[in-house]
């Protein structure tokens, strides 16, 4: 099955925090967390339309400016996502070098801080030599804080001792094509298959028995394909429905019930969890005193919200010189024999 999102964590589990998340065939990519991403290719960092930061300290942040250097004269503005502080931090980072030369380039910033039900927003455009522009805030619905065709991203704020933000993005459900029934039918395979599959995506949802339902109930959309016109409908054939993706992401947080509790609940069901294991369940109060999680909450977590693939980043350095110890660890918590 070809997978609508394809990621790569850029740093090894002691190094800054980052994952890289491609959309197939979109010419698009996203970021959670910009700290060191220095191995990231100039021409991957031009793909990212989104960052999705979990807070600022400097090993999820300190790769914004190298961002900005490689997108300034795109055309496309980049979106950046972050905790209740996130607007003054770009504001900040900004600020600190001179934009008199950058009049007739075309990028704008759009900076939003996550609350708990509010997105409020900022937009930093070149030609203005990147001054704030305060906008009006959103609201924020289901924790949904970016609703698109093809995936939804949500959000939720945790603790690490300041407000972070953990997040998910999934799509609804997930497209292939049918290539024996496309032969079968006379189709060649072409762009026209995208352009399906997006008119499916805004115009249709998934029911796990129904299958495709439309939302607009008079929905009656026409196909341009290879071999004519064709009623959306008639193309279902070509087409495997199944259930989407879900991947989350979350680094950085304090250890406690509530954390954890709310942690579970926003991962629940997904393919891939991204979770720092920082600390070993002997070192709990250190990391309690840090806000971080340990490996055995992690292998809790992924154990008790049903994850498919737990990928661990962020250990402290304490444990590089044998970091067995806390895959072990997360291993027996995930199976249930250390609680």
């Amino acid at each position: 099955m070809a997978r609508l999102f394809h990621y790569r964590v850029i740093n090894n589990a002691f190094g800054d925090p980052c994952v890289f998340l491609r959309l197939l065939r979109e010419r698009r990519a996203f970021l959670f967390d910009v700290g060191d991403i220095r191995k990231i290719p100039f021409n991957e960092i031009l793909k990212v339309s989104d960052i999705f930061v979990t807070h600022t300290h400097i090993d999820h942040f300190i790769g914004f400016d190298q961002v900005i250097r490689a997108v300034l004269r795109r055309q496309e503005p980049l979106r950046v996502f972050g905790p209740k502080n996130l607007i003054e931090c770009v504001h900040g980072k900004l600020k600190g070098y001179t934009w008199n030369l950058v009049a007739d380039y075309p990028l704008q910033i759009e900076a939003y801080a996550i609350t708990e039900n509010r997105l409020k927003r900022a937009k930093f455009v070149a030609s203005n030599s990147f001054k704030i522009e305060k906008l009006k805030d959103l609201s924020i619905k289901d924790n949904i804080i970016v609703q698109e065709p093809l995936f939804k991203v949500k959000a939720i704020e945790l603790s690490h001792g300041i407000p972070v933000i953990a997040y998910s993005i999934e799509e609804d459900f997930h497209i292939n094509i049918n290539k024996v029934e496309l032969q079968n039918s006379g189709f060649q395979i072409g762009p026209w298959l995208g352009e399906l599959k997006k008119l499916i995506k805004q115009n249709y949802e998934y029911e796990p028995i129904k299958m495709l339902e439309p939302k607009n109930k008079s929905s009656n959309i026409i196909v341009e394909t290879p071999k004519g016109k064709f009623k959306i409908e008639e193309l279902f054939s070509l087409l495997k429905i199944t259930k989407g993706e879900k991947i989350s992401y979350v680094m950085d947080v304090s250890p406690t019930e509530e954390n954890i509790e709310k942690i579970v609940e926003f991962v629940k069901g997904s393919n891939i969890l991204f979770c720092e294991a920082y600390f070993l369940n002997k070192d709990k109060d250190r990391a309690l005193e840090r806000n971080h999680l340990t490996a055995a909450v992690a292998g809790t977590i992924a154990r008790e919200a049903k994850v498919e693939e737990l990928v661990i980043l962020h250990i402290s350095p304490k444990y590089i010189e044998n970091p067995q110890e806390i895959y072990k660890e997360v291993e027996l918590s995930r199976s249930g024999v250390l609680l």
